[in-house]
């Protein structure tokens, strides 16, 4: 029986500058992986097969601060969103907040490292930072598909953080 080879080099065959690196380190994401079971003692997630999760289970082995925790206790967003504020924003204060609390806890219902971490009201408006990125990009889609605006989305290498501004086009209501 003939066998075919792949003359493709594996990653390890590949120099080390050549070999694909992450888009970014995060520091509040571990470099190996937690031992199954494992809870954190702040929120009550649970580490399972390479995910965490809002599950219960028996078998907890250990405890320790999930990422999304140590980032809320040492006040460390991975993403803001700057809502700017305009006549618009202020008129409809309640929808938009309601909104955002909305979107944060479907997300935070299907991924537990995904949470809203403050809402600061400010002279110019609100600023909304939370603990993963995939939370600012759903609250961005839902403020554009319902109240409309522009939405930019900014991300530097090296920053680690992602960054949002949302405003409305009509200063008035």
């Amino acid at each position: 029986m003939n066998r075919v080879h792949d003359n493709k080099p594996t990653s390890a065959a590949l120099r080390r500058d050549k070999q694909p690196q992450p888009h970014t380190g995060d520091s509040y994401r571990a470099p190996l992986r937690v031992p199954s079971g494992t809870g954190c003692r702040e929120c009550g997630a649970v580490y399972d097969n390479g995910r965490w999760l809002w599950c219960a289970t028996t078998r907890r082995t250990s405890q320790l601060v999930c990422p999304a925790c140590r980032r809320i206790l040492e006040h460390a967003p991975a993403a803001e969103l700057w809502l700017q504020g305009c006549g618009y924003l202020d008129a409809h204060r309640d929808e938009v907040l309601a909104l955002l609390h909305h979107q944060a806890q479907g997300e935070q219902e299907r991924h537990a490292l995904e949470r809203l971490m403050r809402i600061d009201e400010q002279a110019g408006g609100m600023k909304v930072t939370t603990t993963g990125t995939h939370l600012l990009r759903r609250i961005g889609a839902a403020l554009l598909r319902t109240h409309h605006g522009r939405l930019s989305i900014e991300y530097r290498d090296g920053d680690g953080l992602l960054r949002a501004r949302w405003s409305h086009a009509d200063s008035d209501v």
